[in-house]
């Protein structure tokens, strides 16, 4: 079996997934990469990223020979999905997602670093949440331009690449994980 140095860590929100990266990343020393801070706004503005700035990104991440990235992406993801040698798809209840989505944005606020600052923002968000974890829709999973985001899609890509997916349900314990990935 080849050595794991690409690690794609999937899901969505509130899930652990950004946790699981950075402890991943302190034990093996491979760079972490949060697609969200890196892909939705241009450094010192409030200006989203272009699709093809998008894939620009992404691309500059997949060329490297070790890294750890993790997101809720598949559309504009491709390329990560594909050149990870292991792909971590992690789920979890919805209801232990909302809750850690709103204590995440309850400490932020406490410390007035919330890049989505507001209580009718966080409703919002947990309200699309839960849409995006109910729905059944998949969209084209192979498709770089499909913005569709659901749990249903990201499971099904999970599915496609199942010959390189650790799936994980509920905590992702860092040391169940290494040992797993050694054992691979």
């Amino acid at each position: 079996m080849t050595e794991i140095r690409r690690i794609y860590i999937a899901g969505g929100s509130g899930v652990g997934k950004t946790t699981l990266m950075k402890q991943l990343s302190e034990v093996v020393g491979s760079p972490a990469f949060e697609l969200d801070h890196l892909l939705w706004t241009k450094i010192g503005t409030d200006e989203g990223l272009s699709e093809s700035e998008r894939i620009a990104v992404v691309h500059k991440i997949a060329i490297q020979p070790a890294w750890i990235a993790e997101g809720v992406y598949v559309g504009w993801a491709q390329e990560l999905w594909r050149e990870a040698d292991l792909v971590i798809y992690i789920r979890s209840r919805l209801r232990v997602m909302l809750w850690r989505v709103f204590l995440r944005h309850l400490k932020a606020e406490l410390r007035r670093n919330n890049r989505y600052p507001g209580w009718l923002r966080l409703l919002h968000i947990m309200r699309t949440i839960a849409r995006q974890n109910l729905k059944t829709e998949i969209g084209d999973i192979d498709d770089n331009q499909d913005e569709i985001l659901t749990e249903a899609k990201i499971s099904a890509k999970a599915d496609q690449q199942r010959h390189k997916v650790l799936e994980i349900d509920g905590n992702p314990h860092i040391e169940r994980i290494l040992a797993l990935i050694n054992s691979k």
